[in-house]
């Protein structure tokens, strides 16, 4: 398994980042490679379950498993696409003003052997890094406007 690991500062506060983090309709501006929600079953709550398609380019259809979600503080889910498995850990702590907002991915891929071994480590890894940061970027840009920061 790999990881990746993120951070951001959002001028917001803790209620307005948690609120949008988890408005489906802010999903396609601020995740990376997102679509549209093709189910979704008591998700954000544990246990609660949601599917995914993402862009044209993007990794298919995703679908996660709310592993831990703990009020205003974290979110943990288990998901599984064509290509990779793993966990996604978002953790959300107020920081002076504002809150940073924290995303860990643990993934493995599906097959691919030695090969896939060497092309985590020089092309797959970076890749998902970059993603995140997007991700995380976007997510602050949206936040700050709705909040006037």
């Amino acid at each position: 398994m790999s990881e990746v690991s993120e951070s951001i500062a959002i001028n917001a506060t803790l209620a307005e980042v948690w609120e949008y983090h988890f408005d489906p309709a802010g999903w396609p501006i601020w995740v990376d490679g997102f679509g549209s929600v093709a189910s979704s079953e008591a998700y954000p709550l544990a246990g609660g379950k949601l599917r995914w398609r993402s862009s044209p380019a993007g990794r298919g259809e995703v679908a996660e498993e709310v592993v831990e979600h703990e009020l205003r503080r974290l979110h943990r889910i288990a998901f599984t696409d064509p290509q990779t498995q793993g966990e996604l850990r978002t953790e959300f702590q107020i920081r002076g003003q504002g809150v940073v907002v924290t995303q860990t991915l643990t993934y493995g891929l599906s097959g691919g052997g030695v090969f896939g071994f060497v092309s985590d480590k020089l092309f797959i890894r970076s890749q998902q890094r970059r993603s995140i940061q997007r991700s995380l970027l976007r997510l602050k840009r949206e936040v700050e406007e709705r909040a006037g920061a």
